[in-house]
């Protein structure tokens, strides 16, 4: 009887908290659904692959370290390249230790309390929170900014030495192909550009304990208008 009256009250909580936040939340993180930010410090970044504005604050909120362990090494464009203006290339990289399984792992979800050694298991409430979740069906406005990373996200800012942050990109892929709007940009930009990597291991939106952030080699590339 009890948890036939728990499962509903717990919907009705969960579906009023959901939908004060995304509605009123006092905050606005832009609409990275689509693809753009519209927050003041994230004003144009796009974003690929299920990166999130909010892990993005995370990554912009701590200060990079060096480890070339963990760094980014571009494998395309080469130092100093000069790209075709027709079409745009894509950009990939590569995590320099990551033939040595150097990445670090986002810790897996453990009860509070639970010894070392115990199995990986949801709580004890698992069942009730599955019910919860099927009563409430998928997630809306909530998770309008997409799922929670879990791994590695990658930050690429591109500059000239007139304009820093000409363009940039929060991914979680290890490439990038500009589209024709980003690729116009940096056609336009008439001088030698260099896109620095930023990257980190997050665990639902938060970095890992020592996931970093890590800076990356550079790469500069120029392109023909």
């Amino acid at each position: 009887m009890r948890r036939a009256l728990l499962i509903p009250a717990l919907a009705a909580l969960a579906s009023a908290a959901m939908y004060a936040g995304a509605c009123g939340g006092g905050h606005d993180h832009g609409d990275a659904s689509s693809g753009t930010s519209s927050g003041p410090s994230l004003d144009g970044v796009i974003y690929e692959g299920g990166a999130t504005d909010e892990a993005l604050v995370v990554l912009l909120a701590a200060e990079p370290k060096d480890d070339a362990s963990q760094a980014t090494v571009f494998d395309a464009p080469e130092e100093g390249a000069a790209l075709p203006g027709d079409a745009a290339p894509e950009l990939t990289f590569h995590i320099a230790g990551a033939a040595q399984g150097a990445a670090p792992r986002a810790a897996p979800w453990r009860a509070a309390g639970a010894a070392p050694g115990a199995p990986e298991s949801g709580p004890a409430g698992a069942s009730v929170l599955a019910e919860l979740g099927a009563l409430l069906g998928p997630v809306r406005a909530a998770r309008a900014h997409g799922e929670p990373i879990n791994g590695r996200a990658y930050f690429l800012v591109f500059s000239t030495a007139e304009r820093e942050g000409l363009l940039r990109v929060f991914t979680t892929k290890l490439s990038y192909t500009p589209d024709a709007a980003a690729w116009d940009k940096l056609r336009a930009a008439g001088a030698p550009i260099t896109v620095e990597v930023v990257n980190a291991v997050f665990e639902n939106n938060r970095i890992a304990p020592g996931g970093g952030p890590f800076k990356g080699e550079p790469v500069t590339f120029s392109v023909a208008p």
